[in-house]
């Protein structure tokens, strides 16, 4: 066995070495690939692939990314096929690239950072055409914590989805909790808290069926308050610090045709989710934040924690107006609730943040990865 990390950021690739580093020191077999300067090593150049269905999915699901961009909503269709032609040639050479760099590893398994994202999805191909395993690292679902995934990470997790497994893993042992923190004098009375996600993020982008950014969003909100009247409940949507899409507009349009919706650019999420009567999200981590708080929580996308007695559902427009009607009356189910956080503590995350990683959290991460590695295979 011997495990190849592969790495397209600095900051990863700093963390990667410091994993390698401690497997090596238990007589585990490890190295780590840097993406750049693989190309010098030119036995990669018969292997370029005709074509391949999986690199034109990776290339399409980065189109999409891509025109949910700010700058991609103005793009010409001329440009957007071009555009596709040129990163189908890339992504193909690129496979041929890092199937000879993961070659010359001559590793099993490979570890690497998301997996949602064009590099990294011909990398995985690479591999998988090699037989090589491959599992994901991401940023933790809970405070302090990170995630390595045999299987992939937000929707495409390993975590179960049958509440009954979670009813048998409910236990006492202590949930996260962080303090309260104090109410902004300008919310309304009662709400529901909305908050937004980076248009051009892989949850909004793959996994999220019927609304396709922030704008469809809002136009779904603002249709169920034209059906629903004075029964819709007051909606306090927030913009994602890291999206730098211009909401002006959007601002605007809400002041003249809403008295139940607001956009708000600043403030503290954590307050906006605590003193909150519930959240709808598409997908949003948010959503584990709220179940972490206690806070009725209604799934918008596709999320791994949208489970039945947990949180409620709406995947079109009419079951959105239905269960925006039912979310603040919503009772989740304790047990499921405590199991869910319990498991996610005690078996699925990794203790203590990667970007600050000290030699405990390295040693529960190189034992968290053995662990997937061995039930892989």
């Amino acid at each position: 066995m011997k495990i190849a990390f592969f790495a397209a950021r600095r900051i990863h690739q700093q963390y990667f070495d410091r994993l390698c580093h401690s497997l090596q020191v238990q007589d585990t077999d490890a190295c780590v690939i840097w993406h750049k300067s693989l190309w010098l090593d030119l036995r990669w150049l018969p292997q370029i692939p005709g074509s391949h269905a999986e690199l034109a999915q990776v290339v399409d699901d980065h189109l999409c990314e891509k025109k949910n961009s700010r700058k991609g909503r103005s793009r010409s269709a001329g440009y957007w096929r071009n555009f596709r032609r040129v990163k189908l040639a890339e992504a193909h050479l690129l496979f041929a690239i890092y199937r000879q760099a993961l070659k010359n590893s001559k590793a099993s398994h490979m570890v690497l950072w998301n997996g949602l994202k064009f590099r990294q999805g011909v990398v995985i191909a690479a591999a998988e055409s090699l037989g090589i395993k491959v599992l994901v690292m991401e940023n933790g679902l809970l405070p302090g914590m990170t995630t390595l995934d045999r299987q992939g990470v937000n929707f495409l997790n390993s975590v179960p989805r049958d509440p009954a497994f979670f009813i048998a893993q409910s236990d006492n042992s202590n949930l996260p909790h962080e303090p309260v923190p104090e109410r902004p004098d300008d919310l309304p009375q009662h709400y529901i808290f909305v908050p937004f996600q980076v248009n051009t993020d892989s949850q909004v982008v793959l996994f999220s069926p019927w609304l396709q950014d922030m704008f469809a969003l809002t136009e779904a909100l603002l249709t169920a308050e034209k059906k629903l009247g004075v029964k819709m409940p007051c909606v306090v949507l927030k913009t994602h610090p890291a999206c730098d899409q211009d909401y002006s507009e959007l601002a605007q349009q809400l002041t003249a045709q809403s008295r139940k919706i607001q956009l708000r650019t600043s403030g503290d999420t954590r307050a906006l989710i605590a003193h909150a009567d519930a959240v709808a999200t598409i997908n949003s981590t948010v959503g584990v934040e709220a179940i972490i708080a206690n806070i009725n929580t209604l799934v918008l996308g596709q999320a791994f924690y949208n489970l039945p007695g947990l949180t409620l559902s709406a995947q079109s427009q009419n079951e959105l107006e239905l269960q925006l009607l039912q979310l603040a009356h919503f009772s989740p189910n304790p047990t499921i609730r405590q199991g869910f956080l319990s498991y996610l503590k005690n078996h699925y995350q990794i203790p203590g943040r990667w970007q600050d990683a000290d030699d405990a959290h390295l040693q529960a991460a190189c034992a968290h990865l053995l662990r997937e590695v061995k039930v892989l295979g």
